[in-house]
């Protein structure tokens, strides 16, 4: 009995620590991964090539909020810091995808208030809690870029 109990547990070991989509978690859920991602998220850190870039945000660009919706659109708000002119507030909209393996998000942009309309971007997903959301984005010259999300 106990060498049956001993292999039962280690093949639900075995079983759920290759059941695990993303790098930082979790390794089951009973939420979609939908519903877990539909949110309105504030940034908790930011890792620019694995330097602790928050305070960049938390300074320069005031109350950056992502809300992502199960329905697939997105907005992404904030307002700058402009001296001696005062804030500058910007509004981004457009949907967001995940792809068919559900390892990356697409954001795919299609108005701002202020400035051009970014192109699309994909981010990696490194950890999907209902209250923790991590991503990872590269750009064209290598920049890592890693945004950590709790719910605003």
């Amino acid at each position: 009995m106990k060498k049956l109990l001993a292999f039962i547990f280690l093949a639900s070991v075995l079983f759920f620590s290759e059941c695990k989509k993303y790098p930082e978690g979790p390794s089951i859920s009973f939420r979609s991964k939908k519903e877990r991602i539909a949110n309105t998220w504030k940034i908790d850190a930011l890792l620019i090539n694995g330097v602790d870039s928050a305070a960049y945000y938390n300074n320069v660009l005031k109350d950056y909020t992502l809300t992502l919706s199960k329905s697939g659109s997105y907005t992404i708000s904030y307002y700058v810091v402009v001296p001696p002119f005062g804030n500058i507030t910007n509004l981004e909209s457009g949907s967001w995808t995940l792809t068919s393996d559900k390892k990356t998000i697409t954001i795919n942009p299609s108005s701002i208030s202020v400035g051009s309309v970014p192109s699309p971007s994909s981010w990696q997903i490194l950890k999907l809690y209902e209250k923790d959301f991590r991503v990872r984005a590269f750009d064209g010259n290598g920049k890592k870029t890693e945004y950590h999300f709790i719910p605003k």
